[in-house]
């Protein structure tokens, strides 16, 4: 597994000053416990077997708070190993090498690969899993507040989708079945998301996977069974989010469960067949 992805990503990988392989190879195999992530974790592997992406670790400067970006570079390179021209089209720039700021970065990747315009069926399902709704998990709800409200300010509007659809995959990647400490589960985020995660699963990935290369989705499959963890456990926070909630009885009736919201999204995605 390591020996397999090594070959891939290793050439594709420039490091400031200390080489950072291992854990890179570490942090990329690792989300692969998310199984939405399999076809565009593929994906990614795929761009950097072709030699049309690259990533670069630096150090953040004193003066520089971007921990990471995504680009584009149209220009043609000839490579003298495989005697070939390759367009050298994306590079994605870490200067914190973190499971989040991967995963962030990644996801603006794959958005620009999959030519989808997220203003249609991820516009409608991000807005009936947020408008007006709150996690009933207090670290959740917290962090769904930081990463995809307050944080979105320093941004244009026409980027918030962008930022919303890379802020989701960001969320999952610190979700407990990654990291094995995180302050919620993967369940609970697809749980609140779950007209996004719909949006992933059924739309986005199936536009994706005719990219892949078969190898590559193939062999990864073996990935995706080592790297699982152990069922996530419940901290005591967790059970005392859970007396509060079940207590707040009149803050509870004001929230719709998901049935509902998955409910309303199959409406809209009714009125949209009828359309066409």
């Amino acid at each position: 597994m390591d020996n397999f992805l090594q070959t891939i990503i290793s050439s594709q990988i420039d490091c400031e000053g200390q080489k950072q392989d291992e854990k890179f190879l570490k942090l990329f195999c690792d989300l692969y416990r998310i199984e939405l992530f399999k076809d565009g974790l593929d994906l990614i592997l795929t761009k950097l077997q072709s030699h049309n992406l690259r990533f670069e670790i630096k150090y953040i400067k004193g003066w520089d708070t971007n921990v990471g970006c995504f680009l584009t570079d149209k220009k043609n390179f000839f490579d003298k190993v495989s005697n070939k021209f390759f367009a050298k089209n994306l590079k994605i720039i870490l200067r914190s090498l973190s499971y989040n700021v991967l995963a962030h970065e990644m996801a603006h990747a794959l958005e620009y690969e999959s030519k989808i315009n997220l203003g249609e069926e991820f516009r409608q399902a991000i807005a009936l899993d947020m408008k007006d709704r709150q996690a009933q998990l207090i670290p959740l709800r917290s962090e769904i507040q930081r990463l995809m409200v307050d944080a979105l300010k320093a941004y244009k509007p026409q980027q918030f989708l962008s930022e919303l659809f890379a802020r989701y995959f960001e969320l999952l990647s610190v979700s407990r079945n990654v990291v094995s400490n995180g302050d919620f589960t993967t369940f609970e985020v697809m749980d609140f998301f779950v007209n996004t995660t719909k949006f992933i699963d059924k739309i986005f990935n199936p536009q994706i996977r005719p990219m892949i290369d078969p190898k590559i989705s193939q062999t990864t499959i073996d990935i995706v069974n080592k790297v699982k963890l152990i069922e996530p456990k419940i901290f005591f926070q967790e059970k005392i989010d859970s007396r509060i909630n079940k207590n707040n009885s009149s803050w509870a009736k004001g929230i719709k469960s998901n049935a509902s919201w998955l409910e309303s999204w199959q409406k809209v995605q009714q009125l949209n067949d009828e359309k066409k």
